[in-house]
């Protein structure tokens, strides 16, 4: 009945807008929940929604959050794609909605590309993803590799840091997206796979 009467006075995600919570338990300063759900609207009006199995604040610092095990649903543009995001960590703050993600990190995308990293720094309001770690993209036909990367414009554009190698895979020609070949000679060759090594 005493952690009831705290939680009920103390209560640190009662600013936390949008927020649905599990079970609580309380641990010094420490307050545990199970199941959270935390959803809200970017600066354009497009809705998030971020789960995880655990959530852990602490009473005297209440805008951060430790999620563990998350998942983000991001929706990117007009049309409602959408971007998911996992990590087994994240410590998001309520106040400026960001949040630093670690350990196994991956983004993927309606369009097919996915992208994995060590840690990243996710700004939900703005839609931008950073990492100065090690990162690699998928693209479907080729992979994309880097010292870091920065996602601006709801993941309209990717910049990639440091060393970056390419490899694509040339499209076959069971492929309906692939050009017809027209004619004979150097140019009616079909793209090799490259490789670029700084």
């Amino acid at each position: 009945m005493v952690v009831v009467g705290l939680i009920a006075y103390f209560d640190p995600f009662r600013n936390i807008k949008g927020l649905t919570l599990g079970p609580i338990s309380v641990s010094g300063t420490n307050v545990t929940m199970e199941s959270p759900k935390l959803t809200g609207y970017r600066n354009d009006n497009r809705p998030y929604e971020v789960t995880a199995s655990a959530a852990t604040q602490d009473v005297r610092n209440p805008n951060f959050v430790e999620l563990k095990d998350l998942r983000a649903r991001i929706v990117t543009d007009d049309k409602g794609s959408v971007a998911r995001l996992e990590a087994v960590i994240g410590i998001l703050d309520t106040q400026k909605e960001q949040m630093n993600l670690s350990q196994d990190v991956r983004v993927r995308t309606d369009a097919g590309q996915e992208v994995k990293l060590r840690s990243a720094f996710v700004d939900f309001k703005t839609g931008s993803v950073t990492s100065d770690e090690p990162v690699v993209v998928s693209l479907g036909n080729g992979i994309i590799e880097a010292t870091g990367l920065e996602v601006i414009d709801n993941g309209k554009s990717m910049h990639f840091k440091g060393r970056v190698r390419t490899t694509f895979e040339p499209k076959t020609a069971s492929d309906p997206s692939a050009p017809a070949s027209v004619g004979k000679g150097p140019e009616s060759l079909p793209a090799q796979p490259t490789s670029v090594r700084p």
